[in-house]
This record gives C-alpha cells, sequence and structure tokens, in this order.
C-alpha cells in the first residue's frame, strides 16, 4: 500500500516539477535538467513496478540502473548541497536564522522523501531474491578461506 501511496504522490511531485522547469528553464542548472529528464522517469517507472509488482525488466538490467542512479544522485547532491546553503545564508541575511534553519529543513526532508524511496525501488527489483548477499567484496572466495583456515 505504501508504494502506491508513494507512486502517486512522486508522480504528482514530479508533474509539478517539471511544470515548474518549464515556467522557468534559465534557473535550472544542466544537473537539474538531467535529474528532470532522466532519472525522474526512471525513478518513476521503478515506483510503478515495485508498486504495482511488475517485472517488465530482467533483474540485471535494474542492477546497471541502480548503479546509475546511485551514481547519479551523488554528482547531484554533491553539486546541489553548496548550492542550498548558499541559499540558505543569503535567506538568513534577509530574514533571519529561523527561516534559514527552517529552509534546511524542509529541504533535507524533501531530498530525503524523493530521493530514498525510488532508489530503494529500484533496489528491490534489481535483488528479488530478498536473501542474496547484495554486495560481494573483492577477496578469497569461501573455498581459498577454508584452504587458508586448514
Amino acid at each position: 500500500m505504501f508504494w502506491r501511496i508513494y507512486f502517486w504522490t512522486f508522480a504528482a511531485l514530479s508533474i509539478l516539477n517539471a511544470l515548474s522547469a518549464a515556467l522557468r528553464p534559465e534557473a535550472l542548472a544542466i544537473t537539474d535538467w538531467v535529474d528532470l529528464a532522466v532519472f525522474t522517469p526512471m525513478a518513476l517507472f521503478a515506483v510503478w513496478s515495485q508498486a504495482f509488482d511488475k517485472w517488465l525488466v530482467h533483474p540485471n538490467v535494474w542492477r546497471g540502473v541502480l548503479f546509475g542512479a546511485v551514481f547519479w544522485k551523488s554528482i547531484s547532491l554533491g553539486i546541489s548541497v553548496p548550492t542550498l546553503i548558499a541559499r540558505v545564508v543569503e535567506l538568513n541575511v534577509k530574514s533571519g536564522i529561523s527561516a534559514a534553519e527552517s529552509a534546511i529543513v524542509v529541504a533535507g526532508g524533501m531530498a530525503i522523501i524523493l530521493t530514498v524511496p525510488p532508489l530503494v525501488a529500484v533496489y528491490c527489483r534489481a535483488y528479488p531474491g530478498g536473501d542474496r548477499p547484495r554486495i560481494r567484496l573483492p577477496g578469497p572466495g569461501p573455498r581459498r578461506r577454508a584452504e587458508a583456515n586448514a
């Protein structure tokens, strides 16, 4: 039930974001455009797939999408956080510390709400088994460990 409600909420927020971007295209950076054009449709598809339990894409494709999404979100957040801090400092000068702190809390909360669930949905599609190891670190395999311990 959570995924269905989240899908419709995320879809509505994505449409509002696209309309907002269309009304003021000069205000968005290139990372915002890439996020809007690439990550948002992919995230919508992942959340839709998780919400309605549709397996249209092979898990290996989802693993590639997961890598790309996490990589891109790291870059996007790395660029947008300093911009947010600069805007908060400007807001602090104009209207006071309470407005700046409120802006930080609201922006941080929205970033978490709009970033984490789509990544979790992609992760759930990429690893449907649930009990397999998620990250395989380089090193000796189980057979080589047994030989080393003997």
